[in-house]
This record gives C-alpha cells, structure tokens and sequence, in this order.
C-alpha cells in the first residue's frame, strides 16, 4: 500500500471534492424540500402572485444546484478512475460513499422541468 500524507495535492484533492460535493447534495435537499412544499402551498392557493414568483425562484434555484451537482459528481468520479494507486486509500472510499450520495440526491431530486 502507498503511503501518503494529507500533504499530498492527490489527497487534497479527495477531500476538497468529495467535501464539494457533500456540502451540494445537502443543499440540493434542502432546496428541493422547500421547493416541494411551495407546490403543495401553490396547489392549494394558486392565486397569490407572490407564491407564484417564490416557486419560479426555487425551481430555478433547485434546478441550478442539480446541474451543479451533476458536473460535480462527473468530474469526482473521472478524477478518481484516474488516480488507481489511491483505489485503497481511506480517502477513495469517502469519496465513493459520497458519489454514491449525490446519484441517489440526483435521482430523488431531479427537476421536474429542466430549465434548457
């Protein structure tokens, strides 16, 4: 096993990216769980134009995040099929654990009209 310190720039890198995309998968719940209870609150008084402008804000804010996660976790997972000497480090399985996190926020709170 190749021993290296939290020194190292390959490292680094593990926990910078993995720590992004942790921080990204929280707020995409939270913004999708607002975003969820705006529709419920829509639904049941659609003629207020304030709530209206809340959910647009927060659509587009949740679907924002959700692209943002998405190239995070793409760029994660393509720098870590490039590092194979770490594939044993502590810090590889926190962040394959975190991948696996952020496809399953991706999956469960994806947009329901994409904005392109």
């Amino acid at each position: 096993m190749l021993r290296r310190n939290n020194a190292d720039p390959v490292i680094r890198q593990f926990i910078l990216r993995t720590a992004v995309l942790n921080y990204l998968g929280k707020s995409l719940r939270e913004q999708y769980n607002e975003y969820f209870i705006l529709t419920v609150k829509i639904g049941s008084a659609p003629e207020l134009p304030t709530d209206s402008e809340l959910f647009e804000l927060q659509r587009l804010k949740t679907s924002a995040t959700h692209r943002l996660l998405m190239r995070e976790y793409q760029e994660l997972l393509a720098y870590m099929m490039d590092k194979s000497d770490l594939w044993d480090s502590p810090e590889y399985f926190k962040a394959k654990a975190a991948l696996g996190a952020a496809i399953h926020n991706l999956r469960v709170c994806a947009p329901t009209t994409p904005l392109d």
